[in-house]
Parts: structure tokens; C-alpha cells; sequence
């Protein structure tokens, strides 16, 4: 499975959060496999599973979680995009996911 796989069966399911985290599984597995793209799906994954740790065992409501959710198939549109530049493209590309995530996110 491609990070794109991974990426299209997020956008195509349901903002709950098995979605989540089946993205997150996914995504840490892939970054077992291929290294030189493992700090990109690293990331993703952290993001997905700080969601599901919020929120796995309580009622979410509908604005937050599609909010979330839209947040989270940007960062996956960036990383697929990122995908067919070079190496610092793609680091360039992590910095940029992890510093929006961490300066403006704060509902997980």
C-alpha cells in the first residue's frame, strides 16, 4: 500500500475515529517500510493518533471532527504532492505539516 492509497481511503471514509486510526496504523506501518519518506508518515501518524487519543472514548461533535478530518486530508494532499519532489522538498514539506500542526491546532 502507497501513502496515496492510504491517503484516498482517509478522504473516502467516515470522520469518526476508526478513520483516524486506521490512518495512523497505516501510516506508522508505511514508515516502517520505506525510510527515506518516514519522518513525512511519522508525522501524519502522531497527528491522527494525538486525535484518536483525544477523542477515541467520547461523543465528537460533527463540526470538530470534520474540521479535523479536513485538516488532516490537507496534510495528506501536501504529502502526496511532496512525494515526487526530492529529498529537500520533502523536508521542507515535514517542517512545514509539524510547525502548522503545532502552532495552530489545539483541539488535539
Amino acid at each position: 500500500m502507497t501513502f496515496q492509497d492510504i491517503a484516498a481511503q482517509f478522504k473516502a471514509a467516515e470522520s469518526g475515529t476508526d478513520s483516524f486510526k486506521r490512518l495512523y496504523k497505516d501510516a506508522f506501518h508505511l514508515a516502517e517500510t520505506e525510510v527515506e519518506n518516514a519522518g513525512l508518515y511519522f508525522v501524519i501518524a502522531v497527528i491522527a493518533q494525538a486525535y484518536v487519543r483525544r477523542y477515541e472514548d467520547e461523543a465528537v461533535p460533527n463540526d470538530l471532527a470534520n474540521r479535523a478530518k479536513a485538516l488532516l486530508e490537507k496534510f495528506n494532499g501536501k504529502i502526496v504532492a511532496g512525494l515526487a519532489g526530492d529529498a529537500a522538498a520533502r523536508v521542507r514539506l515535514l517542517g512545514e505539516v509539524a510547525n502548522e500542526y503545532q502552532a495552530k491546532v489545539t483541539d488535539f
